[in-house]
Order: structure tokens, then sequence, then C-alpha cells
């Protein structure tokens, strides 16, 4: 006897096709969309003859895909301490306080999350740390991952002294001749590589706990980049095998990953291999510039708050570089993922580029690409490009991106609507752990361009529709993943990757869009999450 086919009824399907495409019940026969329902369709069936699962009211929507995410580096943060969101200094300063006491000798106490725009500007350094733990080397990163806060004990055990030269596409902060502990960029990277100290079993538990997490918000798939971290990619790689796939024992979960270019060209030679349906190879990654929240995001005129009229920001490479890193990609018949947040960044990225244009048929993706201009926003359109944008950036980024550039350039942040004009495919992600991976919270940004709860809105003449937010995580991820023959939609053929959220997105006052929530999240016709 074959498998019984599955019926989901008792709730709103959107398609995705247009905004007005409904149906009450969906069929779904081994993992694949069979049909689609009308009433009168549900009325002539015999219900006995199925599997019935009650979506309890619900509203399906195709399954949710970020398409820029860190799922690893997810897992990883859901240990440490995490300080995302607070904004009360002594409540910082206690949990990495609780979490000293709790360390063995010569263990790192890691943080994630620290943003000083949320506590009033207060900057911790070094002496904050060595207080708070002086017996542990300690690093504390910022919510953007471009800045850091490191020791005394972590600079003594990497011998980095006052009089350390800075690292090309990096930086360390000195006061009057001193280093503060604030570092920035590559001048991370050694503290990060000793405090990650992963092997494959523990890497296996982060991504466990990691998909988990990420499956109460709906997500049924990502686009991630944790090849590379983590010293050996074979411990990265190992650990995703183990635990995705359509094994009994395994999680459904569709992943694209990027490839670090420090592994790229090793994963090349040695033929790595993944796994069809599951675990997808994608393109060459490497990063252009730094980010807003430590000013090293890369500009073409200075900071608008730079007193001296001095810092453009950060190039991680020269231009003759960044055509080096788009030839490595080229010379194995690759395409490029690219992180670029200053305007400066996206105009070295689109010469390169054209300059070496992406093989027929792939598309160079660009992430973040945050910061554009009517001429940038032309070029792009005439590429053959994808690009990643994180709505939620609009919330956490304004007000104070502001005064770092200034009115006229803050126009052009995050222009999305601009984009989709272009016909620009754009998808939505929210970069987690920088951000909270709660589609939902990215649809809510990228209509209303504010906060929950806020009033007022950013350059609102770059909102765009309800139907359009939904698409940046279904229609248009699956555009990017180059999958729109089998994802992207509810509809006969298409993996049976489903989202059901508690209330209609399309019947809800747009300013309460943050608080609708993910009550099934299903994949491959299987549930794997449902809110109790």
């Amino acid at each position: 006897m074959g498998l019984v086919k599955k019926l989901f009824n008792n709730g709103k399907i959107y398609t995705m096709n247009h905004s007005e495409d409904t149906y009450v019940g969906v069929i779904v026969n081994d993992g694949t969309i069979e049909s689609l329902l009308t009433q009168d369709d549900l009325n002539e069936i015999n219900i006995n003859d199925f599997e019935v699962i009650d979506l309890n009211e619900g509203t399906m929507f195709p399954g949710f895909v970020e398409t820029h995410i860190h799922v690893l580096g997810t897992g990883v943060w859901l240990s440490s301490v995490i300080l995302n969101g607070e904004t009360n200094i002594e409540v910082v300063k206690d949990k990495i306080k609780q979490k000293a006491e709790q360390l063995e000798p010569g263990e790192w106490l890691v943080a994630e999350g620290y943003d000083e725009n949320l506590l009033h500007g207060i900057r911790l350094d070094k002496n904050d740390l060595d207080e708070l733990c002086k017996d542990n080397p300690v690093i504390i990163k910022r919510v953007c991952r471009h800045a850091a806060i490191v020791n005394t004990k972590a600079l003594k055990i990497l011998d980095v002294k006052d009089d350390v030269d800075n690292p090309v596409g990096g930086s360390y902060e000195k006061q009057d001749g001193e280093l503060t502990g604030w570092i920035y960029d590559t001048a991370m990277e050694p503290f990060e590589e000793l405090a990650s100290n992963e092997d494959e079993q523990s890497l296996t538990k982060h991504l466990q706990n990691a998909i988990d997490y990420l499956y109460q918000f709906g997500i049924t798939g990502s686009h991630t980049e944790d090849l590379g971290y983590y010293e050996d990619y074979k411990d990265v790689l190992n650990a995703y095998k183990t635990v995705v796939g359509g094994e009994d024992h395994q999680r459904p979960f569709r992943v694209r990953l990027l490839r670090h270019f420090s592994v790229y060209e090793q994963m090349m030679d040695e033929q790595a291999t993944f796994v069809d349906g599951w675990l997808e190879p994608d393109a060459m990654k490497f990063y252009a510039d730094g980010a807003f929240g430590g000013s090293t995001a890369l500009l073409k005129e200075p900071y608008s708050n730079d007193p001296a009229g001095e810092n453009y920001g950060l190039s991680i490479y020269t231009q003759e570089e960044l055509n080096e890193k788009v030839q490595l990609a080229r010379k194995y018949n690759g395409a490029i993922a690219v992180h670029m947040i200053g305007d400066k960044a996206c105009e070295m990225v689109l010469d390169a580029i054209e300059k070496y244009p992406a093989p027929k048929g792939l598309r160079d993706r660009l992430i973040h690409i945050s910061t554009l201009n009517e001429e940038l926003l032309k070029r792009v359109s005439k590429l053959p490009v994808i690009c990643d944008v994180q709505p939620q950036f609009i919330t956490s980024d304004f007000p104070w991106v502001q005064d770092k550039v200034g009115d006229q350039r803050a126009r052009y942040l995050y222009p999305f609507k601009s984009m989709l004009d272009l016909n620009i495919i754009i998808g939505g992600g929210s970069d987690a752990p920088i951000e909270t991976p709660n589609p939902m919270l990215g649809v809510h940004a990228a209509v209303n361009r504010q906060s929950y709860g806020e009033n007022g809105a950013y350059f609102i003449e770059e909102a765009i529709s309800i139907f359009d937010a939904m698409s940046l995580y279904t229609t248009q991820a699956s555009e990017i993943a180059q999958t729109t023959d089998r994802t992207g939609k509810i509809k006969p053929g298409y993996e049976a990757d489903f989202t059901v959220l508690d209330k209609d997105p399309f019947e809800t006052d747009p300013k309460e869009l943050a608080n609708i929530q993910a009550i099934k999240t299903i994949v491959n016709g299987k549930i794997v999450y449902e809110r109790e």
C-alpha cells in the first residue's frame, strides 16, 4: 500500500501568483503538491481517503525562505551571552559578569549583539571588560559583527600591543596611543578564531538548535554563509549532512550554502559533495567593506558626522584585489556573493563584475546593497544580479544612520520600491543573528518603514505593498535560488513547503504586521513545528 495522501484544509491558502489567488485545500502526495482545491472541489472528495491536517483557520503561504542568514552562526549565538536589544548598560554588565563566574580557566567569554545605539551611546572598553572578567579572555561582538570589544587577557593571548599596526581591511582603535579594546573587521578574525573552538560534534548541536529555532518563525529554508569559519569547512559540511535531509532522524530544511573565498578553491579542488534537494552549493562569498555601526561601510563621500571629514569607511580590498576575487570565482565558472553596504563599495563591485561578467545562466549576488543612488540603481538593473536585502535594517539603522550619511544619501538607503520598479530581484533576509530571523518583522519593516509602535516613517516613498513584502520570502527568494520551477508558490508539482500564519496579512492593519505569528511550519509535507 502506498503512502496516504495528505489534505491540508480549514484555512485560507495564498498561492502567491497574485494577492487574490486563494484556495481552501491542498493535497500533498509524498512531499509534492498534487492539487489545489476550491470549496466545490473539497465538497466533492471523500476526506476519509486522506490524512487530514487542520489549518485551524490559519493562513497558508509557500514556505518562507530567508535569503541571507548565518544558520550555524545563529546556533552559536543561541549558546552565547545574548545582548541583542538590551537598553540598560547595567543589565549588559550583569550578563557578562554572571557568565564569567561560570567559565573554566582559559575558556573564552563570547557575547553577541552589543549595540551602543540602544545604550545611550555607552561604549564599554577593555578596562570595563577587565573589571567584569579579568581571568578569562573576552570578546563582545557588536550587533553588526563588524566590530568587537576584547579585554586585556585576549590582547595578551594574541600578543597584540599598543604599537600594533592595523591589518589590511581592519583596524585597532587607540586613544592617546593606547588600545581601547575595540577592534574592527579583519582585526577581529584571529580573536574570533581562538574564541570559536568548535568541532564537528559541537557544530552539529548548534545546527540542530538553530533549525529548531528558525522553524518557529515559519522558515522552511535559507541561504546561509557558514563555510570558511570554525576552522575546517569539512566539520561544517558534515554537520549539515548529519542534521539536514529527508531521513527520519534528520530535519527537513532547504539550504543553499554560500562558500567563503578562503575555502572556495579548496572545496572546488576537493570536489566537495552536497545533497540534492536539501543542501545545494551557492556562490563564492567575500566582503567589500564593513558596516555602518562601526562607521566602516565604504562611502564615496566622507561620513557626515566625522568632524575631520576624513572617514570614508573601510575598503577591505583595492579594486585590483577585488577584481582578482571575481576572477577566482570565474576560474571555476562560478558566481560571486559580495557583502557591500556603502555606495563606494557597491561601485567597486559593479566595476569588477562589469569587467568580468558572470558565466551564462548564473547571477552574481549582491548582499545588503544598502546605500544606492539613481546611477547605481540603473547599473544594477542592467546586470544579471540578485540582491539579498534585510528590511529590518531599516528599523535598526534609522534614525542614527541618518546622522552618519546625511539626508541626501539616506534617501537611497534600502530603496526597495525603486529596486522593484526597475525589476531588480530582491530577496528578504534577516542576516541572523544580526536581526531576529522573523520574516514578519521584515514584512512589517518593508511595508511601514518604521519600527513596531513608532509614528512616522523613514522615506515612505520606498515602502512596498504587503504582497511585494511577502514575495521577498517566497517568490523572490525562489528567483534568487533559480528554483522557480519547484519553489516559491503553492502550485501542483511544487515542493510541499508551507508556512501557516495565525492571521491574514492582507486583512491585517499594516501597523500590526509584526504581531503575526507562524502557527505551523511544514517542509516536504511534514509538520516540523506547531505553536502550542
